[in-house]
């Protein structure tokens, strides 16, 4: 299975994921990082943190970028989407 890292990138500055995380495709790890910039945003909004500019890089293991994903992209407002 292949490993995909989840770069995150607060205020310009990039956090390498030193880890990464086995999944079986893009698509999940897509998922997984829509998951983590959930649980992000709740805590940054409990606290009052803004999120502007901050995303997630997700790559493979050989450093390709796979999505961008930018956590203003995440929240959803209805579920008719």
């Amino acid at each position: 299975m292949p490993k995909y890292y989840f770069n995150y990138r607060i205020k310009g500055v990039l956090e390498k994921d030193p880890e990464g995380t086995e999944l079986p495709s893009d698509e999940a790890a897509f998922e997984e990082a829509q998951t983590a910039a959930r649980k992000l945003l709740a805590d940054k909004d409990l606290v009052g943190n803004l999120v502007d500019g901050d995303e997630f890089d997700i790559t493979t293991g050989d450093g390709t970028l796979v999505q961008t994903l930018p956590l203003r992209s995440v929240p959803r407002f209805d579920d008719h989407g």
